[in-house]
């Protein structure tokens, strides 16, 4: 992460070039004595330290002038049997106290808002010293704690840098004897990429030339690791395409003008494709592209280009540093005040006078990168025998995973475990394949460039077939049959209050029915909340949720409306409901209709196994909405918007049509629309299916193998297979989708959501849920389907159902999603109705959740594309409160596409705050 530098503008090459060639001169005089201490306490930790740690310096180089720093821990487990790691941290020049207090070690920072006293420290439970020893060194000299009897203008570089690290050990262990036949690896990450093989070849001859002691050497280990300029370089363009942050024709013009050689352009085209790549990443935290950048952990923010700003921090910066909601960087600076304090550097053992100022990271450091690639002496290495662990977060944008595989592979080891997930507590925790040579590659799903601190408890843990057709169609066709008598009466009523909510409602709401179809048989109920803003002028928008047969109950609880559930551990009371702040209702109205009939309160006054389908459920839509204008008129002069998610991708189009040629007939009374948006919208099962492998492909979810093989064997064409060969690719793709959560593909599975755990493919599991599963549901760190469980709840109590208005027998019980369902799916493309109503000049906006697997984006953005509009605005990148919040193309015929960079295919429901960004700039006309 440390050593990252993206150029804002201009050269890509500035990626790879990971150091600033700044001499930091300062001059003080300094007692150097090797020595080492065991701290029993460390100011800021509350009482005495649960695991062994010991500091102190090693003398190396000529006449020991430079005098390394460490922090020894020793394994929770069997110190005298688990093995000993060497952690070295990247920059170069970055304090390896990173790797212990962010990444790998027995402490955390506590993060609560900084009041001028000294940081807190809270325990690691994901520590690797749970396992391991652990030495954390401060390399090379000034870094860290380390310093230097000689000058400060006297550099260091990657081989004198190496050897020192070579010495250093030998020495440690002499006074260490009890650890020398523990087995020795040497681990770090980013730019140690460089360094960890040149010290593990230093060791390796250095043992074979009878170096004292003899280390009983065994492999080394890094993550996301700089290692090739070709390799890591090259990478990033492909890498970013996948990731939905170039469009698919930049990609393909970059390709095509710069011969896939990104890092230096041999031409003007080149060039120009590369500085649009430029301005796509501007602005992108690119060691976590979903996390904000933040500039306050900046040294120099007027200087610091987009990617140094996240990658830096000083203590200069701020007298108090800022807690920004989602900025890691607020714990970096925390490391300022705590390693400069008086009572620490006592504690540690430092010596007095070496380190006027600790910082994190030195990048003032003289440093010769002498050393351009090391793919020789991973191959060198491995062929010797060591074991090899490369690991990547795979959203790490700095050092991308495809360029680290592409590397390994490069090596042409056979491949003895081929590629397939691995999981952590029946989650997917990412992908690995073995080669020959015991080296080992593994991502880690979602995360950044030092993977430990972004998924610490996956990190630790390094150690049925599903079907693709039902990825894209979300529903069981099963009829769901039971009985009892209703009374159907149409009317509304206005709530002042609701059972859940503590106090009166600080928004207007009306719940009631509408009948349509045959003598009104079918009663549609809706949720209708007046704008916060300008409710007389503001929009009004009709809110399908998809399915179908999914209540629009969960739009307004889950989505794009004023209230959502606290989802606290479920007591057996009723569940509570507290105010969504980003509720679209600030900037319209919004009627939450439950269509088509059967689908959460909505309900028919003829039998049950009556079915409907897409075009009778767009006419009875239509149909209310008619019904509706004409018991509210004050609201007829207002826009008129239809919106809606996942397959109402398929209802809106058909209704928004149903609508304007039912005005063009002259229907009564006339309705004001103005244009419809969808989000992840399911639209054609060719374009959505066969977008899913070469998504899948771009967020490293199935290896380039067969990505590759499928493409060539299926032809595109992945939704039937035509041959043998197909068929068995697109099996093992079924493997390495096998356990993904498909609606966000960085979210666990949660089983208990599920209605039958047993009978539910991977697909489903996550898009449906039942009360019926336990009688009080287990609220499950980051399943976000707890809350899904609760609307059971709160809808089947009779209090809300009085409140609500709701018919009495009508509904027996409620459920959020009615698969049984009798729905007949009558079109298979919408594309044409999208073509026809851009045409006759309807604003639209399609918007997806870029880590949604069910409807990739890919595909969404593949279907406007082939209706040939020209381009008005250009792919750019989107922001809220200054931080990319996606990616935009807007299109003749008032066409506009959006991603919500990390959201999944419920796009609100994961980015409320953009999500509702996004809506008030579209919805106002104004560019995103």
């Amino acid at each position: 992460m440390e050593e990252k530098k993206t150029t804002l503008k201009g050269n890509l090459h500035s990626i790879i070039s990971l150091y600033v060639g700044l001499v930091l001169l300062f001059s003080c005089p300094w007692i150097a004595v090797s020595q080492s201490s065991t701290p029993r306490f460390l100011p800021g930790f509350p009482g005495p330290l649960p695991f062994h740690l010991e500091t102190g310096y090693v003398g190396v180089g000529e006449s020991d002038q430079d005098q390394l720093f460490y922090y020894f821990v020793q394994s929770d487990t069997n110190p005298q049997e688990d093995p000993l790691v060497l952690w070295l941290t990247g920059g170069p020049g970055c304090s390896a106290w990173s790797g212990l207090v962010y990444e790998i070690g027995p402490l955390n920072f506590e993060t609560a808002q900084y009041n001028g006293s000294l940081p807190t420290f809270t325990l690691n439970p994901y520590s690797w010293t749970k396992v391991s020893n652990i030495i954390f060194l401060d390399s090379p000299v000034w870094t860290g704690f380390s310093y230097s009897r000689g000058g400060k203008e006297d550099g260091t570089g990657d081989f004198k840098s190496s050897r020192e690290i070579n010495q250093f050990l030998r020495k440690w262990l002499k006074d260490h004897p009890q650890f020398l036949t523990n087995p020795l690896y040497i681990g770090g990450d980013s730019y140690s990429g460089i360094t960890v093989p040149i010290v593990t070849q230093e060791i390796a001859n250095g043992n074979e030339a009878g170096q004292e002691p003899f280390l009983n050497l065994k492999g080394y280990f890094e993550g996301n690791p700089v290692t090739d300029p070709e390799f890591d370089g090259n990478a990033l363009v492909p890498y970013i395409h996948g990731m939905g942050i170039i469009s698919d024709e930049l990609f393909e013009s970059a390709k095509k003008n710069c011969k896939e050689n990104y890092i230096n352009p041999s031409n003007e085209e080149c060039g120009n494709d590369l500085q649009e790549v430029n301005k796509c990443i501007l602005g992108l935290n690119t060691a976590q592209l979903l996390e904000p950048l933040c500039f306050f952990a900046s040294p120099k923010p007027k200087e610091a280009d987009g990617n140094r700003r996240a990658l830096k921090d000083s203590k200069e910066l701020f007298p108090e540093p800022n807690l920004i909601d989602g900025c890691r960087t607020a714990g970096y600076v925390l490391s300022y005040y705590w390693a400069n304090d008086d009572n620490v550097r006592k504690a540690l053992d430092i010596h007095k006078g070496s380190i006027k100022e600790w910082v994190r990271c030195n990048y003032g450091l003289r440093f010769t990168h002498e050393v351009t690639s090391v793919v020789s002496y991973h191959l060198n290495l491995t062929t010797r025998g060591y074991r090899a662990l490369i690991y990547s977060g795979d959203h790490d944008a700095t050092i991308p995973f495809s360029g680290t595989h592409a590397w390994i592979r490069s090596l042409n080891f056979s491949i003895i475990d081929d590629w397939r997930s691995w999981s952590v507590d029946g989650q997917i925790g990412g992908y690995t394949r073995t080669f020959a040579n015991n080296i080992t590659f593994a991502t880690i799903k979602g995360a950044g460039h030092t993977a430990p601190e972004y998924k610490p408890k996956e990190e630790k843990k390094t150690t049925p077939r599903g079907n693709l057709h039902s990825i894209i169609f979300l529903h069981v066709e099963l009829v769901l049959l039971f009985s009892c008598s209703w009374i159907s009466v149409s009317q509304s009523s206005t709530l002042r209050s609701l059972p859940g909510f503590p106090g009166p409602l600080p928004f207007h709401l009306e719940t009631g029915y509408v009948g349509v179809g045959e003598s009104n048989q079918d009663q549609l109920f809706y949720y209708f909340v007046q704008s916060d803003t300008n409710p007389d002028e503001d929009p009004v928008v009709l809110w399908l949720t998809g399915g179908p047969g999914c209540s629009a109950w969960s739009g307004l609880v889950y989505e794009i409306g004023p209230l959502y559930f606290e989802t606290a551990q479920y007591n057996g009371s009723l569940p509570t409901l507290a105010l969504n702040p980003y509720s679209w209702t600030k900037v319209s109205n919004i009627i939450f209709l439950d269509a088509p009939v059967w689908t959460g309160f909505s309900y028919s006054r003829g039998p049950k196994d009556v079915g409907t389908g897409d075009f009778k459920s767009c006419r009875e839509i239509h149909r209310f909405l008619r019904k509706w204008f004409n018991d509210h008129p004050q609201f007829l002069t207002n826009p008129l918007y239809i919106g809606g998610d996942s397959y109402s991708g398929m209802t809106i189009p058909l209704v928004a049509q149903e609508i304007a040629n039912g005005n063009e007939a002259g229907q009564e009374p006339l309705l004001n629309l103005k244009g419809y948006f969808e989000g992840n919208p399911s639209t054609d099962p060719n374009f959505d299916g066969n977008s899913l492998v070469p998504y899948l492909h771009g967020m490293g979810i199935i290896s380039d193998e067969l990505y590759e093989a499928a493409k060539k064997n299926c032809g595109g064409n992945y939704l039937n297979p035509s041959n043998e060969e197909c068929a068995q690719d697109l099996q093992e793709v079924n493997k390495c989708m096998f356990g993904i959560n498909y609606a966000h593909i960085l979210e666990p599975i949660c089983f208990f959501a599920a209605p039958k755990p047993n009978e539910e493919d991977g697909n489903r599991r996550f898009l449906k849920d039942s009360r019926e599963l336990c009688s009080g549901p287990t609220l499950i760190d980051g399943c976000r389907s707890y809350g899904y469980l609760l609307s059971y709840y709160w809808t089947n109590d009779d209090n809300v159902r009085k409140a609500l208005g709701i018919h009495k027998g009508s509904i027996k019980e409620w459920v959020r999603c009615n698969y049984g369902l009798s729905y007949t799916k009558e079109v298979t493309s919408v594309i044409p109705y999208h073509l026809n109503l851009t045409t006759r000049g309807f604003r639209t906006m399609i918007y997806s959740g870029d880590h949604d697997a069910t409807v990739p984006f890919v595909g969404t953005h593949a279907w406007i594309r082939s209706l040939n509009f020209p381009i008005i605005d250009e792919w750019r990148s989107w922001f809220v409160d200054g931080q990319i919040a996606g990616y935009t193309r807007t299109y003749a015929n008032n066409m506009t596409f959006a991603t919500l960079k990390g959201a999944g295919h419920t796009a609100p429901e994961y980015k409320p705050k953009e999500g509702l960004a996004m809506f008030e700039r579209w919805i106002s006309q104004k560019p995103l």
